[in-house]
């Protein structure tokens, strides 16, 4: 990684401003990376913004913010007219956990910015930002949140413990309570930010939710069938629910005898479906994701349908599990 993060830094430091920005819906790996590199690039005399759209729809991001206002740990925002509006030859926009031009918070602020660093862990799909100065995409990695734990190590620098807290829990999130995409690497990043002062019992009021939201989750979760011999498949009604909500129905269904695949299919907006799939990893479920215009990482993907009904998302992933 040394060399990818010597690059990193020169890049940070050619700049005289950095956004920094995520993917639609943030989630906790794409923010904690996000903040931990906020504070790298500020300790760097550099000016910097967290492009925030004001996406997310996951209680764990609201709980963070509310978090990190209480501990005064201050973070600057920037909406996406207002970045546009300072957008100048000598911004960089630095994108993470995400590296799929559909799938970035901001389209607009992708299309207008002249210099681009990508960060992901995701299997790298056919469809990718291709006009990047320095792309890093290792689907090795558990998250981009251990990506920067080790870049903090390769620094030598530290962040506030509320910060590391939040990349502890955004690599929790994302390995399903390391039982996914989890490796020697995976747990030394954790040591490096327990080090760095990560409180458990913040990480646990980060994971805490709503005991209605778990029983409606259970509900579906019930009420799930296997449709082969090793795959298994929760289609929910038709209310809207946050993609977090499709992502911990496929991770339960996991746990059953004879399932190493499962997918989740829910209505995330008025006009669009969404359908998370998970697998231990003898089923590659980014490559069926790939067939429905997502991507992800052989363990862990998803994709979203336009103008269809559940039962149609439903035919349309039983079709690409057949291909």
């Amino acid at each position: 990684m040394t060399d990818i993060f010597k690059s990193l830094t020169e890049y940070i430091k050619k700049y005289s401003t950095i956004y920094i920005m995520t993917h639609k819906n943030p989630d906790l790996d794409g923010l904690g990376s996000s903040i931990c590199l906020y504070e790298i690039v500020t300790s760097f005399k550099k000016e910097c913004f967290i492009i925030d759209t004001g996406d997310s729809k996951n209680s764990s991001v609201q709980k963070m913010y509310d978090i990190l206002r209480e501990r005064k740990v201050e973070i600057k925002l920037k909406g996406e007219k207002e970045a546009l509006k300072d957008l100048t030859d000598d911004t960089l926009l630095i994108i993470v956990d995400v590296h799929k031009p559909e799938m970035v918070e901001s389209k607009e602020i992708l299309e207008h910015v002249k210099n681009i660093v990508i960060l992901d862990h995701h299997i790298k799909g056919s469809h990718y930002i291709k006009r990047a100065n320095l792309s890093y995409i290792n689907s090795s990695l558990s998250s981009v949140t251990e990506l920067m734990a080790y870049y903090l190590k390769y620094l030598n620098k530290t962040v506030d413990p509320v910060i590391a807290t939040i990349m502890v829990t955004g690599i929790e999130i994302d390995t399903n309570n390391y039982k996914l995409k989890t490796t020697e690497k995976t747990y030394e990043a954790a040591a490096i930010l327990t080090s760095m002062g990560a409180e458990s019992i913040l990480k646990q009021e980060l994971l805490k939710e709503d005991k209605t939201a778990y029983l409606k989750r259970s509900h579906f979760v019930k009420h799930s069938y296997m449709i082969n011999h090793n795959m298994a498949m929760c289609t929910m009604d038709d209310e809207i629910y946050a993609p977090k909500d499709l992502a911990e129905i496929a991770e339960q269904l996991l746990q059953f005898d004879e399932v190493e695949a499962s997918f989740s299919i829910g209505r995330i907006k008025e006009d669009v479906i969404g359908v998370s799939a998970r697998s231990l990893g003898n089923v590659d479920v980014e490559q069926i994701m790939e067939r429905l215009g997502g991507g992800g990482h052989l363990t862990d993907a998803a994709a979203q349908l336009t103008a269809v009904s559940i039962e149609q998302a439903k035919e349309k992933v039983l079709h690409a599990i057949e291909r």
